[in-house]
């Protein structure tokens, strides 16, 4: 109420609008041009985040609008699992079992979602566990202090998978540690 004055059917029409026109519009900028510069789908997919933790942080407490931001985060990568990498691994599959060629657009469209998926592991982690840190949802800024937690956790997701290629780089998680600071 100290931000606005919903009803309670408001509040629960903002979480599905949030929910279900979220995962629309990532999905439809997953099949879009953009798809094909992963680094620009990338930049629009987090000025969009950014964009709807400011207006969410605006109408609901910033706590609700962390929240809010990772049950969308988490929807999404559950609907890539769901929708479209399990059923573009079965087509690939029944394509292998019947002697064809497998249609690569399935292959490509997964590892797009699964890179989404891979690194946005942490900042969903710590979006799920932020109700234990007042001090971020609690700033004035709380919408900007998400955002720097979404990149800073993505950026150290970053150092363990270039790891997993055995490329070590200390220095992304010196950077990450002094951008947390």
């Amino acid at each position: 109420p100290s931000k606005s004055e919903l009803s309670q059917w408001q509040g629960i029409g903002i979480s599905l609008a949030v929910l279900i026109g979220g995962f629309v519009v990532y999905h439809l900028l997953c099949l879009s041009p953009l798809a094909k510069s992963p680094w620009v789908l990338a930049l629009v997919l987090l000025v969009l985040i950014a964009w709807l933790a400011y207006a969410l942080g605006a109408t609901i407490s910033d706590r609700a609008a962390y929240l809010h931001v990772g049950a969308l985060i988490g929807t999404c990568m559950a609907a890539n699992v769901f929708f479209v990498i399990m059923p573009g691994q079965r087509k690939m599959v029944a394509s292998i079992e019947a002697g064809e060629k497998p249609d690569p657009k399935y292959a490509i469209a997964s590892k797009l979602r699964s890179m989404h998926n891979n690194y946005l592991t942490l900042p969903v982690l710590f979006i799920m566990i932020s109700n234990h840190y007042p001090m971020t949802y609690g700033h004035d800024q709380a919408w900007l202090v998400l955002m720097a937690i979404i990149l800073i956790s993505a950026w150290t997701r970053h150092f363990f998978n270039l790891k997993h290629k055995g490329v070590i780089k200390p220095s992304i998680l010196v950077s990450a540690a002094l951008a947390t600071v």
